[in-house]
């Protein structure tokens, strides 16, 4: 998830870590793994989506959400009870869709677009493909190294000319670029639209940009049913919704839309 404007970089960077919920009839977990903050700010952002969503709803159901930017916190989370609903990752989809019966009911926005894109990018005047490149790759999508190489590289992780690491921090990795001291980093797209109005965007180049990918999925745990269809139906309807517009800045997309067509061929639809 993500927006165009530069002053919605701050909020990309300080997502929040989690915020505490028991998972309900509509309880839903927010998992962006790489991203960074802390449960108090988590707090407001989450609360603020599920009082939106029982004001939609008319008060037919509490609904609670909690925010996890740890693979592992979020696993053992998961353990009690599943939540009704959630968004996740890309990666987390991939490498854990199958196992935690995960269905796309929706899909994010990130600056409007139906796509998300990756995009490597080294110190101007460096290594002018990824097969040059050498040394440590950073980026917040690297905290699952294996989905994130197939889908930038289509190669294992272990067939890389560089290691694979995972950061919260993408403007710092930026600047270690500049510096000379990280080889590469790969940005989402609201990162690099972002990046592209810091002065620091002169000192970098794109040497590498993946095909366009599925965005971020609203995904159901277990087969969907009418609860969860009212869900996706309330979140692709807040686009046209003037209440809910300050909302979506604070969730860092543009809107919502109907589920990616291809996704379901990343894992089986939830199915290996």
């Amino acid at each position: 998830m993500g927006m165009l404007k530069i002053t919605m970089i701050v909020l990309l960077l300080l997502m929040p870590a989690w915020s505490p919920a028991t998972p309900g009839d509509l309880d839903f977990f927010v998992i962006q793994p790489g991203q960074p903050g802390s449960a108090e700010e988590a707090r407001p952002v989450m609360s603020a989506l599920a009082d939106y969503l029982e004001r939609q709803l008319k008060g037919e159901t509490a609904v609670e959400g909690a925010y996890f930017n740890m693979t592992e916190e979020a696993l053992e989370a998961l353990k009690p009870k599943v939540p009704t609903w959630g968004i996740v990752s890309l990666g987390f989809f991939i490498e854990y869709g199958a196992r935690l019966d995960m269905y796309p009911i929706a899909s994010t926005r990130p600056g409007g677009k139906s796509h998300e894109r990756w995009y490597l990018l080294v110190a101007r005047g460096g290594p002018q493909s990824w097969q040059q490149v050498a040394g440590t790759v950073l980026g917040t999508m690297l905290y699952q190294p294996q989905s994130a190489a197939r889908l930038m590289f289509a190669v294992e992780p272990d067939k890389l000319p560089f290691a694979l690491e995972g950061t919260s921090s993408p403007l710092r990795a930026l600047r270690d670029v500049a510096r000379g001291q990280a080889a590469g980093v790969i940005l989402d797209y609201s990162q690099y639209q972002a990046l592209q109005a810091l002065p620091l965007f002169k000192d970098l180049e794109v040497i590498t940009r993946s095909e366009p990918l599925p965005t971020a999925p609203v995904v159901s745990f277990g087969p969907p049913g009418e609860r969860e269809r009212r869900i996706s139906e309330i979140l692709q309807q807040m686009k046209q919704d003037p209440a809910a517009q300050n909302l979506l800045q604070l969730l860092q997309t543009d809107g919502f839309g109907p589920p990616d067509p291809g996704l379901g061929s990343y894992v089986g639809n939830g199915k290996k």
